[in-house]
């Protein structure tokens, strides 16, 4: 009878150490009232802190909303912190596509076709964006081979983002000419 009881004394102890630590282990939960003021909050902010870039995020995922993202972030990353529900399809999306400051990222649901619709220039022609362009939508662009396109996205990993469109004479090969051919074909923020 002895060893029963220690047995089961035992048992009771491991069983407390065991909800002990998922009590511990567990955040405390802050109320819904609170997450949406904090994110209010945070919102409030009229730019987004240095290097930082802010999207906003919706269509099918669990937390439609505006993000600030590091600069140098990716598509696919943002959909991380969104979350995509079951029914979305981001197949549709290039998750590895650059983030652009101020862009609004769409998640279609399956069988949904985004409506996509280019930004057109002064010129009234579509227009690529240099900081989330691949290497053949660069080439799309007046004046842009192989080796300017891979100037340009060398220059991005190297550097980060361009903030201007004059930032694109730091890049080789890229001079007033250049610059006066393309203007109206390659878009920066």
């Amino acid at each position: 009878m002895e060893k029963w009881k220690r047995y089961v004394i035992g048992l009771v102890v491991a069983l407390f150490m065991a909800v002990g630590y998922m009590f511990a282990s567990k955040q405390p939960e802050t109320p819904m009232v609170e997450q949406f003021e904090l994110k209010a909050e945070e919102s409030v902010q009229a730019e987004p802190a240095a290097g930082k870039i802010v999207v906003y995020v919706t269509g099918a995922v669990v937390s439609p909303d505006v993000y600030e993202m590091p600069s140098g972030a990716r598509v696919g990353d943002v959909l991380t912190l969104a979350v995509l529900t079951p029914e979305a399809e981001p197949e549709q999306l290039n998750l590895a596509q650059l983030l652009v400051d101020g862009s609004k990222i769409t998640v279609p649901k399956k069988g949904e076709l985004l409506d996509v619709v280019p930004e057109t220039t002064e010129t009234g022609t579509n227009g690529v964006h240099v900081n989330s362009a691949t290497k053949e939508e660069l080439m799309t662009v007046p004046g842009i081979g192989p080796a300017k396109a891979e100037a340009i996205l060398n220059y991005l990993k190297e550097h980060g983002p361009f903030k201007s469109y004059e930032e694109l004479r730091n890049v080789k090969g890229f001079g007033d000419k250049t610059l006066e051919n393309m203007k109206g074909y390659l878009l920066v923020p």
